[in-house]
């Protein structure tokens, strides 16, 4: 039900009734069309800067990432839920060697490598599975919104109201797809058939 109400809060602040649904799904089939290369500047949870798509290129991994925000109490806690039961999912099908999840923070003023390592530990992140990371700065954030229609907004109560999806891509830095954020199985399914070439 909280989900539902953060929701219905969401639509009711950016857009109004069923817009926002043509928008989501615009921004999708935008992306799906043209599939562009993500090089976002990362900060990891040990301190250490790093370019996404170099991320996917060491890791030589298909990654499966989201965006949220560590002192998130609504839909990043049910996200978080989805990537625990993907990192079972993943070492329960030895896929480790294949398939990366990243969860990455666009609280870039408070999501330091402090509160990082905190949320390893909240979640029991095995870090041969799933990391996480925060944008660098306010203009990786910026690219992350033109270029991937992230849409993050400050509320009064120093929270954020943010649209979610689960992105797959390659290890070359490719967006490969794009799914709702309550179909982690299809960004699995995705990233399961195009680890079968690596």
């Amino acid at each position: 039900m909280g989900v539902l109400l953060f929701w219905g809060f969401f639509f009711s602040l950016i857009t109004s009734g069923l817009s926002n649904f043509t928008l989501e799904s615009e921004r999708k089939s935008q992306l799906f069309l043209t599939k562009p290369s993500i090089n976002l500047q990362l900060i990891d949870a040990k301190g250490q800067s790093l370019m996404l798509a170099d991320l996917a290129k060491q890791q030589n991994k298909i990654l499966v990432t989201e965006f949220i925000y560590t002192r998130c109490k609504t839909l990043c806690l049910t996200l978080g839920d989805y990537f625990q039961q993907a990192q079972t999912h993943i070492k329960a099908q030895s896929l480790q060697q294949k398939i990366h999840l990243l969860s990455i923070s666009f609280d870039v003023a408070a999501d330091n490598p402090t509160r990082l390592n905190r949320y390893q530990s909240r979640m029991k992140i095995d870090n041969q599975v799933w990391s996480i990371a925060t944008m660098a700065s306010d203009a990786d954030l910026t690219m992350a919104k033109r270029q991937l229609g992230l849409v993050v907004l400050a509320d009064r109560f120093n929270e954020f109201v943010h649209n979610s999806a689960f992105l797959v891509i390659s290890p070359q830095g490719k967006l490969l797809g794009i799914y709702d954020d309550d179909d982690i199985q299809g960004a699995l399914s995705l990233a399961a058939s195009e680890s079968s070439t690596l």
